[in-house]
């Protein structure tokens, strides 16, 4: 089969990109929100959730709780939820406050310090820490977090996306043609393969572009070039062979559509799918990976670490016990059929990879090194984040994709460079 797919990933830069307030920092700042209100409403002298727990005073009735919040909230300009929950934390003559999680003090502090988090970093460090001797206690608060996390995102999902976020540009680039420039030097051999399939034809089902399923090549102007394009080269492609204009800035891009396009999926909401045909007799052509699981389905949610050549994983391994083993990423991918099918798709043909919103950092390092260094894959996209100031994150992007490379001449060969990369597209 002369074919060249695509694999979307999609990262929570992606959700980010669609002015939604997933990042784990907006997640812990909804949490004492929460808090904030739990509190308001409570009949209780002590409140709970296995991470924090408030108590009130001896000295202080069930109404202590109502009257502070309607103090800060009318005398303070009207101050949120969190930032009282902040205020009555330290109000020792109120009330006792204790964080039973040393886990989720650890992120909280991480939040403070630095106002970001990776929780899954965080909890491979805390694994690799001596004061988890046991880690049973370790993964009793990772749990907890992973519950209020689930929570927060389908309150997000539920709430704001809906088709109107939808970036029309985002979609355009999603479903482009191969563009010959981002092509590994070393892959060139399957691009020559894939364009003579084009050019002369191929009946084979399989070899049936995108542009063709959705109709881009019904039109008339794409229709012309091609025909334009046979006039003017096609003598000296029968001779000297398509390989002779690859870098004539010729080929037609009708010819240049992909064959399938994957959309790998490491969030847990939905806002990457509305981009893909949701009828099922396009399923194979436009296939949803949801790698990580997703909120609908809780139980099959995977929110741990991956990354299996660090060598402190090498020492997790030698320690023969289970429990330290029970967030590792490549072992969950075991309980569902999302791993294999990807394995499926990225033997079938070449593919190139375009990264919207993941950071590549260490935490998925195992399935992305797979990824990276198979054989068939042909060229890695970054769309990198450009900032107010006009600087972006494209090097640091770069720095992340590096560390999930064994083989640095591919890593250097596959990478596009910045010249033919571009800002991921966002929200207005």
């Amino acid at each position: 089969m002369s074919a060249i797919n695509r694999i979307i990933i999609a990262g929570n830069g992606f959700d980010l990109a669609h002015g939604l307030n997933t990042s784990y920092e907006d997640f812990i700042n909804w949490y004492w929100g929460q808090w904030g209100k739990c509190l308001l409403h409570s009949q209780n002298k002590v409140e709970t959730d296995g991470l924090c727990s408030f108590r009130l005073n001896d000295n202080i009735g069930l109404a202590g709780w109502y009257l502070v919040w309607g103090y800060y909230y009318h005398t303070r300009h009207h101050m949120s939820d969190k930032e009282i929950v902040n205020i009555v934390k330290n109000d020792s003559v109120l009330c006792e406050f204790h964080e039973n999680s040393n886990f989720f003090k650890r992120i909280s502090s991480a939040i403070a310090s630095k106002c970001w988090v990776d929780i899954e970093y965080e909890y491979y460090n805390e694994l690799n820490n001596q004061y988890f001797k046991q880690p049973q206690t370790l993964n009793k608060e990772f749990e907890l977090i992973k519950k209020k996390l689930i929570e927060y995102l389908s309150y997000i999902q539920d709430l704001i996306i809906k088709e109107s976020i939808l970036i029309p540009k985002l979609k355009d680039i999603i479903f482009a043609p191969v563009k010959i420039n981002e092509v590994a030097i070393s892959a060139r051999p399957q691009l020559v393969n894939f364009l003579r399939a084009r050019y002369f034809g191929n009946n084979d089902i399989w070899d049936v572009s995108i542009g063709e399923r959705l109709g881009f090549n019904k039109d008339k102007k794409n229709l012309n070039s091609i025909n334009e394009f046979s006039k003017n080269w096609g003598e000296q492609i029968e001779h000297l062979g398509i390989e002779s204009v690859l870098d004539q800035n010729v080929i037609p891009e009708v010819m240049l559509y992909p064959n399938r396009l994957m959309l790998l999926n490491f969030n847990y909401t939905n806002t990457a799918d509305l981009y893909f045909p949701q009828d099922e007799n396009e399923h194979y052509w436009f296939p949803i990976n949801h790698i990580h699981g997703k909120i609908s389905d809780p139980s099959n949610i995977i929110f741990g670490y991956g990354d299996e050549l660090d060598e402190k994983y090498k020492e997790i391994i030698k320690l023969n016990n289970n429990e330290y083993l029970q967030n590792i990423k490549s072992i969950k991918y075991l309980e569902a059929q999302n791993y294999r099918k990807l394995l499926s798709f990225i033997d079938e043909a070449p593919y190139q990879i375009y990264i919207m919103g993941h950071s590549c950092g260490i935490s998925d390092r195992t399935l992305l090194n797979t990824l990276f260094e198979h054989k068939n894959c042909i060229s890695i996209k970054p769309f990198y984040y450009k900032k107010t100031d006009n600087s972006d994150n494209y090097i640091e992007l770069i720095q992340n994709i590096s560390r999930n490379f064994t083989d640095m001449k591919l890593m250097r060969d596959r990478i596009v460079n910045k010249t033919y990369c571009e800002p991921l597209p966002q929200h207005n």
